[in-house]
C-alpha cells in the first residue's frame, strides 16, 4: 500500500482521539488554557485530513475500497469468537459523512460565540465532551465491522448524555428537566446490540466488506427465512433515536427548556449523521426484503408527517433552536423514506443531499445561538441576508436528488398504496422548504440591536461559498474540481420531465408554494425595537373580516329586516283574513241552511262544503 495511503488512514482517526487527550488535559489543569481551543484545534485538524482524503481519493474508490487495521484489541480465544479491531475503512459512503461530520461542526465552531452568558468554569466541560462526541461520530462512520461500529456507538452516548447533563445542570432553571436522552440511547445502544448478536449468529464474519456482499445475503436468506427481518428491524431501531424520528423526537427535542447551543449542535450535527450513516451502511440488509423495506417506509414518512407538523406549528414561537431540530428531524425522514423507495443503485445519489443539507443547518444553528444572546447587530444583517439567500438556493438546489428515486418508485408502483405514500413525499418536501423560508425571513427581519461583540462575516462568506460551490459541483463537474460525487445531478435528471412529467411539475409547485407561503407568514418589523406588526397572512386575514363586516352592515343586515318586514307583514295578513273567515262562517253556514230547506243545494254538496269547514276551521285554529 502506498505510504500517502496508510498515513491518511491512521491520521483520520488518531488525528480526533490524540486532540481529545490534549483537551482533557486542559480541562483538568494539567496543561494551561481554554478547552474551547483544543477542540476547535482538533476539529480544524479532522476537517483538514477529511478534505484531503475526499481530494486524493475521489477518483480511487471507483474501483476499490482501502481498509487499514490500527489495533488489535480484546483478541478473544476460539475461531468463530468475535474480535474488536479498530480500523478505517475508506469508501464513498464513509468518507462522505467523515467529511461531513468534520465540516458541519467546524462551520458550527466557528460561526458560534465564544460564551453562552455562562462562567467559563462552568461551560469548560462542555468542549472536550462535545470533542468526544464528534471522536466517537467519527469512529463510526470509519469502522470496519459491526463490532467496532458498536464500541464508538456507545461511547457516543455516553458522551451525548454527559454533555447535555453538564450543560442543563449550569444553567439556572426553576422548572425541571426530563432527561429522556437517558433512556432513548440507552435503548438504541439496546438495539444494535440485539442486532450484533443476530448478525454474528447468521454470518460468518463481522466486517462489512464480507457481511454485506450480496451472496452472503442470499445464503443466509436461503438458511434462515426470519434472520434478514429480524436484522433490518433491530437496526432501524436502532437507528430511531439518532434520527429524532417519531417517538424519540417527541420525548427528546420536545425538551421543557431550549437546548443550549453545544447540544443543539450534537443532537443534529453528530446524531442525525451517525443514524444515517447506520441505514445507509447497512442497506443491502434493509433492502434485501420487501417487508422490511414497506415498514421502514411506512415509518419514516408517518414520523415525517408528526415532525413536520410540530415544525410547522412552533414556527410563530421564538424557540428556532428546536424549530430547527423539528426540521432537521424532517429532513431525516425525508432521506429514509427515500432510502425506502430507491434501489441500491441510488445510494450514493442520496451522499450529496445529506452532506449540503447539514451543512446548511449546522450555520442555521450557530445563527440561532447569536439570535439568542442577541449578538447580530444591524451592520451585519445585509451580509447575513445574502449568504442565508444563497444557502436557501443551495438546499433547493439539493433536493432536486430525491426526484429521480421517487420517480422511479412511482412508475415501478404497482399497488395505489405505494402511489400515495410516493405523491405524500410532495408535501413534505414542501414542509420542509417553508421552514427553511420561514426561517430566512424571520433571521433576516429580525430586530435591529446594537452589539459588541464582533461578527464574523469574512468566515460566513467562506464558509456559505464553500457549500455553494459542493452544491455547483454536485450538479456538474467543474475544472481543478476533485468529483466527489459518482453522477452529476444534471447527468442524472436529464429525462427526469419526459419520464413523468406530472410528478415533475408538481413537484416545482410544491416549492414554489411553500416560498410564498414562506415570504407570507412571516413576521415584518417596523423599524423600532421591540415594535412587531403581524405577517402579511395574517393581515390579509383581518382585510378579509373587516370586508366581510362591512358587506355585512352594508347589505346582509338591511336584506334580514326586509324579510323580516314581509314576514311580519304575511302573518298581519293571514290574521286578518283567519278572523274574518271566523267572523263570516256562522252567515254562510246560515245561508246554506236557508237554501237546504228550500230545496236548493243537493245533500251530497253539502258533506263536501260541512267537511272542508271543518278542515278550514281547524287549520285556522292552529295558525291563530
Amino acid at each position: 500500500m502506498d505510504k500517502t495511503i496508510t498515513v491518511l488512514l491512521q491520521l483520520s482517526l488518531i488525528t480526533p482521539f490524540v486532540m481529545l487527550l490534549i483537551a482533557a488535559l486542559v480541562t483538568c489543569g494539567v496543561l494551561r488554557g481554554k478547552p474551547r481551543w483544543p477542540t476547535v484545534a482538533g476539529i480544524a485538524l479532522t476537517s483538514l485530513v477529511a478534505v484531503s482524503c475526499l481530494c486524493f481519493f475521489s477518483s480511487r474508490l471507483e474501483q476499490q475500497t482501502y481498509s487499514l487495521t490500527l489495533v488489535n484489541w480484546l483478541a478473544l480465544a476460539g475461531e468463530s469468537s468475535p474480535q474488536l479491531q479498530i480500523g478505517v475503512l475508506f469508501d464513498p459512503v464513509s468518507l462522505a459523512f467523515y467529511g461531513l461530520i468534520s465540516l458541519a461542526s467546524l462551520f458550527f465552531l466557528l460561526l458560534s460565540p465564544k460564551s453562552e452568558n455562562r462562567p467559563d468554569s462552568e461551560s469548560r466541560y462542555s468542549w472536550p465532551l462535545y470533542l468526544s462526541g464528534f471522536s466517537a461520530a467519527s469512529g463510526i462512520v470509519l469502522s470496519t465491522g459491526f463490532l467496532e461500529l458498536l464500541f464508538f456507538w456507545m461511547i457516543l452516548s455516553i458522551s451525548l448524555n454527559l454533555l447535555h447533563e453538564v450543560n442543563f445542570q449550569s444553567e439556572s432553571a426553576a422548572e425541571p428537566v426530563s432527561r429522556h436522552w437517558w433512556g432513548w440511547n440507552a435503548f438504541s445502544d439496546a438495539m444494535l446490540l440485539l442486532a450484533v448478536f443476530l448478525i454474528h449468529t447468521n454470518f460468518p464474519s463481522l466486517d462489512f466488506v464480507k457481511t454485506l456482499q450480496p451472496a452472503a445475503i442470499q445464503t443466509v436468506l436461503a438458511q434462515n427465512r426470519v434472520a434478514l427481518p429480524g436484522i433490518g428491524v433491530t437496526l432501524f431501531l436502532a437507528a430511531v433515536p439518532r434520527l429524532g424520528l417519531f417517538p424519540a423526537s417527541a420525548l427528546v427535542i420536545c425538551n421543557s427548556r431550549p437546548w443550549p447551543g453545544r447540544s443543539l449542535a450534537a443532537l443534529n450535527l453528530l446524531a442525525m449523521p451517525v443514524g444515517l450513516f447506520l441505514l445507509i451502511r447497512c442497506a443491502p440488509l434493509l433492502l434485501a426484503i420487501e417487508a422490511t423495506r414497506t415498514l421502514i417506509l411506512q415509518l419514516a414518512i408517518i414520523s415525517t408527517v408528526l415532525t413536520g407538523f410540530s415544525a410547522f406549528s412552533l414556527m410563530r414561537g421564538s424557540d428556532w433552536g428546536r424549530c430547527l431540530s423539528w426540521l432537521a428531524a424532517t429532513l431525516t425522514g425525508i432521506i429514509v423514506a427515500t432510502l425506502g423507495f430507491s434501489d441500491l443503485e441510488f445510494l450514493t445519489d442520496l451522499l450529496p443531499l445529506i452532506v449540503v443539507q447539514f451543512c446548511v443547518i449546522s450555520v442555521l444553528i450557530s445563527l440561532v445561538c447569536r439570535q439568542r444572546q442577541q449578538s447580530i447587530s444591524e451592520e451585519n444583517l445585509p451580509a447575513i441576508r445574502v449568504c442565508l439567500l444563497l444557502l436557501l438556493a443551495a438546499a433547493l438546489t439539493d433536493l432536486g436528488i430525491i426526484l429521480n428515486p421517487l420517480i422511479t418508485a412511482s412508475a415501478a408502483a404497482t399497488e395505489i398504496r405505494n402511489e400515495v405514500l410516493t405523491w405524500m413525499m410532495l408535501p413534505l418536501v414542501g414542509v420542509y422548504i417553508f421552514g427553511l423560508g420561514r426561517f430566512y425571513f424571520a433571521l433576516s427581519r429580525q430586530t435591529t440591536i446594537k452589539s459588541s461583540e464582533q461578527f464574523p462575516t469574512i468566515l460566513l462568506w467562506g464558509i456559505t461559498g464553500l457549500i455553494c460551490l459542493l452544491t455547483i459541483a454536485m450538479l456538474f463537474p467543474l475544472p481543478l474540481v476533485p468529483r466527489f460525487w459518482q453522477t452529476p445531478l444534471m447527468d442524472s435528471a436529464s429525462d427526469l420531465f419526459e419520464r413523468d412529467w406530472l410528478f415533475f411539475s408538481f413537484y416545482f409547485l410544491s416549492v414554489l408554494v411553500a416560498i410564498i407561503l414562506a415570504w407570507m407568514t412571516a413576521p415584518k418589523t417596523t423599524g423600532k425595537p421591540g415594535e412587531r406588526t403581524s405577517s402579511s397572512l395574517l393581515q390579509l386575514g383581518e382585510t378579509h373580516y373587516h370586508a366581510f363586516s362591512i358587506l355585512n352592515k352594508a347589505c346582509i343586515q338591511p336584506l334580514n329586516f326586509l324579510v323580516k318586514c314581509v314576514t311580519f307583514l304575511d302573518d298581519w295578513v293571514t290574521t286578518i283574513l283567519s278572523r274574518s273567515m271566523l267572523e263570516k262562517l256562522p252567515g254562510f253556514w246560515g245561508k246554506l241552511l236557508s237554501q237546504m230547506q228550500n230545496g236548493q243545494t243537493a245533500f251530497p254538496t253539502l258533506v263536501l262544503i260541512f267537511t272542508m269547514s271543518i278542515l278550514i276551521f281547524v287549520l285556522m285554529v292552529l295558525q291563530i
